[in-house]
């Protein structure tokens, strides 16, 4: 681990947080990089079921601005970096909660979106102003922006880059919860919890297939049938079952 990127463990769930707050987390390549390879060893950590993606006071200000002005092919090398950490957010089998405080900008902005859950309160401010300079959406924002918000509503945030606050964001979908000031790591955590108590196959298989959507009626059935065969052999689905006929809460153990 790095010290641009924190890890904090609560039982199974870890919160990760990015640790330049003087830059307001500016994605450049060493926290990008870090970051990129903190994501890629916790999906790997078979005791997690759970994260928490945080930047404390500022989630992050986007990308450096001082790293742009590089050769195409250097350029291209950077964003193909960068996009790990899309990848592990969007792909990985743990649920991510993003939890913004401050500014989410740019990149920043388009890193909370990877994750599978955001929590804002009303000091919270979204911005995506890569038009204002001359460049385009990146880290996967015109993938991940549509499906929250839709077609019409991206537009207007990519074109005309107005930032959109904390209350707006959960009014159009953009956030999942609307927290108190000050609590919205808090908030982040306890959300984080929820998911980590409920099992694990179930929800990793659940993001898997909404994070390749839209996929084919054909292929959506197909995979249904293959995942269920397998999970109905499970010890967790034995869990549910036995629980839910004793009417208590299950206990899940990821078996």
């Amino acid at each position: 681990m790095s010290d641009l990127v924190l890890v904090e463990r609560r039982g199974n769930v870890a919160i990760v947080t990015l640790n330049q707050p003087r830059r307001r987390n500016a994605l450049n390549r060493a926290l990008s990089s870090a970051l990129a390879q903190t994501l890629a060893d916790l999906q790997d950590d078979t005791t997690l079921r759970a994260l928490v993606l945080s930047g404390g006071e500022h989630f992050s200000a986007g990308g450096d601005l001082g790293d742009l002005s590089v050769p195409a092919l250097e350029m291209r090398k950077a964003m193909l970096g960068g996009q790990r950490s899309v990848r592990s957010l969007t792909g990985g089998r743990l649920p991510v909660v993003a939890a913004v405080q401050g500014t989410a900008f740019g990149a920043g902005f388009s890193l909370a979106l990877a994750c599978d859950f955001i929590v804002v309160d009303a000091n919270s401010t979204f911005g995506a102003a890569f038009a204002r300079v001359g460049l385009a959406p990146d880290y996967g924002l015109m993938w991940s922006l549509p499906q929250r918000v839709g077609i019409g509503m991206t537009r207007e945030i990519l074109m005309f880059c107005e930032p959109v606050r904390g209350e707006q964001a959960k009014a159009i979908g953009l956030a999942d919860r609307l927290a108190e000031p000050g609590q919205v790591l808090a908030g982040a955590v306890a959300l984080a919890e929820k998911l980590a108590a409920l099992p694990p196959a179930s929800v990793a298989t659940t993001k898997a297939v909404l994070s390749r959507l839209p996929m084919p009626l054909d292929t959506m059935l197909a995979w249904e049938a293959d995942t269920q065969s397998l999970m109905v052999g499970t010890a967790d689905f034995a869990e549910g079952i036995k629980a839910f006929g004793e009417r208590r809460a299950a206990v899940f153990e990821g078996r």
